[in-house]
């Protein structure tokens, strides 16, 4: 609520201070007082525009200050203090400044403050009913759609925490398509090479055995003939000229020997020595001629393997210095490749999910339009009668309650896209015909200051329980009304101000009669000015003024029909 209010130099007003009350605040006066001054003052301190034609004639500066005790209602836009104090000032070059709790802000900062703790009626700015954003808000928190909503909300954010998901991967693929593409070709080439560890140097030793197959045939035959040749092969010939072998040689030796042990059994060592060193060079001959006849004379051969030696040179500058490192290569390629692949499943699997959750937030949101359609229909009704009580009988009001068709939207119900918001896929309006035969139009098209005032006492009615805004202001809420429509409006005001407070200017009595505090406004020539003055009226003071606004004159009738009233 508003606790206090500081003005100087705004307009014809010098110096005022008032103090509010909790709860109903009525400012009376003489046409032309100066009451709409007071109004128009506390709207500049919560950032309604204006100009230096505010600034009192004579003045450089103007300023308004106002002392707000938070609301339990009010949301937390700041550390929570036990007052809020609003300024501004406004120079006479046009200059304004701005200030919550002595610190500077600017214009849109104080209006966004003054937007949660007052709304003003009868003109069009601080009315949060005016603003359709709020109408799905308040729709919402009358019909208690809070679970629904959760559930929307819930599904909204999963769904969006998919679908980055799924961009940053679209994307993460297409900057790797090239290197898939690379990937591809160097995992298939390397799987098709089918290198094996140790490949090159048995390679290498085989080429030189191709190359060096003659030379090897002919030695090894050359030692076999050697060894244990007849003579017959063109290498049987011993390098001294003799056709001997060696072999054939130590057999006769071994022979000699051994009858030689029958004369003396000394040499029978020698002669086992001379027997076994025969089967061993027998062994060898065997073998070297075996050698000699598994050298092969194969071109092609070499020609296959001279290519696989190309090959690994060549994979060689690709991949790797040896053949241990060209298959860490392949093995690396392979499960970059393997991850890119995995991408294009996820790909498929996030969409699949994505199609998924769409189908259950579509009917979600069916689910909690319908609720809000049902929910639109009893606040209707209601704020119709309220209308009705307040002297607009013939007031139709509907609350429009309407999926937003949207091309790109998430939602897709009977061949049309709805847009998902984290709220569902509403938007909702408030609309009204105040007169039989005009069309239902937004409250903002309301062209009478009394009828906006009225729609807004009854929507206040209606929805104070879920309306968080702490303090209301009516001006022009009588015009056009009298009588008991006017006593109506007062009993509506008494009773909106028991869960908000309510500041309103009027000019009858009927309404004055309820207030908590009553304020006189008061317009008087003070030397050479113009000046307005504003006070809070006593219990006297207060019959006195009622007097006059019901009759305008101060006779005992007049002041006894006043106290009347007042005590009715």
């Amino acid at each position: 609520m508003i606790e206090a209010i500081s003005i100087r130099n705004i307009a014809l007003i010098d110096e005022l201070d008032l103090e509010l009350s909790p709860g109903l605040n009525i400012f009376t006066g003489e046409t032309g007082a100066g009451k709409s001054v007071i109004l128009k003052s506390i709207g500049l301190v919560l950032g309604e525009r204006t100009s230096s034609d505010i600034v009192r004639e004579g003045a450089n500066t103007a300023s308004v200050e106002i002392g707000v005790v938070p609301s339990t209602k009010l949301p937390s836009m700041m550390d929570m203090n036990d007052t809020y104090v609003l300024s501004r000032q406004i120079s006479s070059n046009g200059r304004s400044r701005c200030r919550i709790n002595g610190e500077l802000v600017n214009l849109k900062q104080l209006e966004e403050l003054g937007s949660l703790l007052v709304d003003i009626h009868g003109q069009h700015e601080h009315q949060s009913l005016f603003r359709t954003e709020t109408h799905l808000e308040l729709l919402d928190d009358f019909g208690e759609t809070d679970k629904e909503k959760e559930q929307v909300s819930k599904h909204y954010h999963h769904l969006l925490d998919l679908q980055r998901e799924l961009d940053s991967l679209l994307h993460t693929l297409r900057a790797s398509e090239r290197e898939k593409e690379l990937l591809e070709f160097e995992v298939k080439e390397l799987t098709s090479a089918n290198l094996q560890e140790g490949e090159e140097e048995e390679l290498t030793a085989e080429v030189s055995i191709l190359n060096n197959a003659e030379e090897l045939y002919e030695s090894a035959n050359l030692v076999y003939e050697q060894l244990d040749g007849d003579g017959s092969s063109t290498f049987g010939t011993s390098s001294s000229g003799g056709s001997t072998s060696v072999l054939e040689s130590l057999r006769d030796s071994a022979k000699t020997v051994a009858k030689l042990t029958e004369v003396d059994t000394g040499l029978l060592e020698l002669s086992k020595r001379i027997e076994s060193s025969l089967y061993e060079l027998e062994d060898i001959a065997a073998q070297i001629q075996h050698y000699a006849e598994t050298v092969e004379f194969n071109p092609s051969r070499l020609a296959e393997v001279a290519d696989r030696l190309e090959l690994i040179s060549k994979f060689k500058r690709r991949y790797g210095n040896t053949i241990s490192e060209m298959m860490e290569y392949h093995a690396d390629a392979e499960r970059k490749l393997s991850d890119l692949e995995l991408g294009s499943e996820k790909i498929d699997e996030l969409q699949s999910q994505i199609r998924e959750m769409k189908l259950i937030a579509r009917e979600l949101c069916i689910t909690l339009s319908a609720k809000r359609k049902k929910v639109a229909e009893r606040l209707s009704t209601l704020v119709e009668k309220e209308l009705q009580e307040l002297g607009m009988e013939k007031a139709e009001f509907y609350t429009a309650v309407q999926p937003i068709e949207d091309d790109s939207g998430l939602l897709l119900i009977d061949g049309k896209q709805y847009a998902l918001r984290e709220n569902g896929m509403d938007k909702v309006e408030f609309l009204i015909a105040p007169n039989v035969g005009s069309e239902l139009r937004p409250l903002a098209r309301i062209a009478s200051g009394g009828e906006i005032s009225r729609v807004m006492l009854a929507l206040k009615t209606v929805l104070i329980k879920v309306d968080n805004i702490p303090t209301v202001l009516f001006d022009e809420i009588d015009s056009g009304i009298g009588g008991k429509i006017a006593d109506v409006v007062g009993k509506k005001l008494k009773e909106l101000s028991q869960s908000a407070q309510v500041i309103c200017i009027t000019h009858l009595p009927q309404i004055a009669r309820f207030a908590d505090r009553h304020f006189l406004v008061e317009k008087d020539v003070v030397g050479e000015s113009t000046l307005i003055s504003a006070k809070s009226l006593t219990d006297a003071e207060r019959v006195t003024e009622i007097a006059r606004m019901h009759g305008g004159q101060e006779t005992e009738v007049g002041l006894a029909h006043a106290r009347e009233l007042l005590n009715g």
